[in-house]
């Protein structure tokens, strides 16, 4: 695990024990992975964000009512963290989802490949 500072250092005790996280975190943030979604608990996103970005802001996250904090990774990748209110309540479980997490991996776009029209030549959006 490399820290941004890129001093080899263990995992935190929580870090979350997920095939898609290693399989990702292994390869060194390959796009071939794609898109994974895993559910935590806040102590395990605290301690994902620690092995990701080191213990440096770690506690500055969303109170009580829950919200989403979004992170670049390397190579275009980009991690978003869905924080759940305390007292939500979850429908599709039936059960409250205090102290859940949402941790969603996107990969990176691919680059936009140049198309050509009948007269000139434009960017594909």
């Amino acid at each position: 695990m490399l820290y941004p500072i890129w001093k080899a250092l263990p995992r935190p005790t929580c870090f979350p024990s997920d095939l898609g996280l290693h399989r990702l975190l292994d390869s060194d943030y390959d796009p071939g992975v794609g898109y994974f979604r895993l559910r935590m608990k806040r102590r395990n996103a605290r301690d994902l964000r620690k092995g990701l970005f080191g213990p440096q802001g770690s506690r500055n996250v969303p109170d009580k009512y829950g919200g989403v904090m979004v992170f670049s990774l390397p190579k275009g990748w980009t991690l978003r963290l869905t924080y759940y209110a305390a007292g939500q309540y979850d429908f599709e479980r039936r059960r409250a989802k205090a102290g859940d997490v949402d941790a969603e991996f996107i990969p990176p776009r691919p680059p936009q490949r140049l198309s050509t029209g009948p007269d000139r030549l434009s960017l594909a959006v």
